[in-house]
């Protein structure tokens, strides 16, 4: 009776959860225990820098594949699954942002790395507003990703907006990454991501802005649906010292519509030259 339900697992789903893509990359395979959390990662490059990436909601440390051959050319480059997602999976309850902003800073020392150049993407971002507010000393320099975390103004009329906003496929950027969306939801399953979206609508960053120390560029499609650029600018004003750059013709996954002009930009902060506005 135990081992019905692995039989019946579907083929495409074990697929799906074992691929491993990071291979032909020719990247490393890693993983540390964190508490009662197990987190994987992929890794490329070498350097006296590291720079992690942090996903979005539903992702894997795969979203970054059009990112990493640039940013490891001269840096250690270190990809994470976020707890619940691709191959970190959570037994239990999803942590919310505060307990797993402080399960990602066990895990930043157990890198050995000092203070790491984080950058965040969406949900990611909304990670790592908490790691650089509540763990200044972990963090040199920050880039935040059409950073989740401010919420919208729950109205009729928003409501109808993002319904518009987000209408599939047109408002999800390049259609081409559409099947790693989905694969990597499929993967997390339906209830982690609710759960996840839940964790992020119960958490407001804003109070947390002003306490951001790093050095900090804030990078935006101009396009984004799902969390407007104007959320953006918000984050501008109140991280003082940001920057931010607004990348033309790109969608919410900017780093995967317009890589090109993503790699620039961070690699540009990165060796501390001035970006943005």
């Amino acid at each position: 009776m135990t081992q019905l339900p692995t039989r019946r697992t579907p083929p495409a789903r074990r697929r799906l959860s074992t691929s491993e893509w990071w291979v032909p990359m020719g990247l490393r395979a890693d993983s540390a225990t964190v508490g009662r959390y197990r987190i994987h990662w992929v890794e490329a490059g070498a350097g006296g820098e590291t720079v992690v990436l942090l996903h979005g909601l539903s992702g894997s440390s795969r979203w970054w594949q059009r990112n990493i051959p640039a940013l490891a050319g001269s840096r250690r480059v270190v990809i994470p699954d976020v707890i619940g997602f691709g191959r970190s999976r959570a037994r239990g309850r999803l942590p919310a942002m505060p307990a797993l902003a402080e399960a990602f800073a066990a895990w930043l020392r157990t890198l050995g790395a000092g203070a790491v150049d984080l950058v965040g993407h969406s949900m990611g971002g909304h990670l790592s507003i908490h790691l650089a507010a509540r763990h200044p000393e972990l963090i040199r320099r920050l880039v935040l990703v059409d950073a989740a975390g401010i919420p919208r103004e729950r109205s009729p009329r928003n409501l109808v907006r993002f319904a518009y906003e987000v209408a599939p496929p047109r408002r999800w950027g390049d259609p081409r990454f559409l099947p790693v969306i989905w694969r990597d939801a499929l993967v997390a399953g339906p209830f982690t991501v609710l759960a996840g979206l839940l964790n992020i609508l119960r958490d407001d960053v804003r109070p947390l802005l002003p306490l951001i120390t790093a050095p900090t560029l804030i990078v935006w499609g101009a396009r984004d649906g799902l969390v407007p650029v104007e959320q953006g600018r918000e984050m501008r004003r109140t991280i003082e010292g940001s920057r931010l750059v607004v990348i033309p013709n790109a969608y919410h996954n900017c780093m995967v519509d317009r890589p090109a002009e993503f790699n620039a930009a961070v690699l540009r902060f990165l060796d501390g030259d001035e970006v943005g506005e």
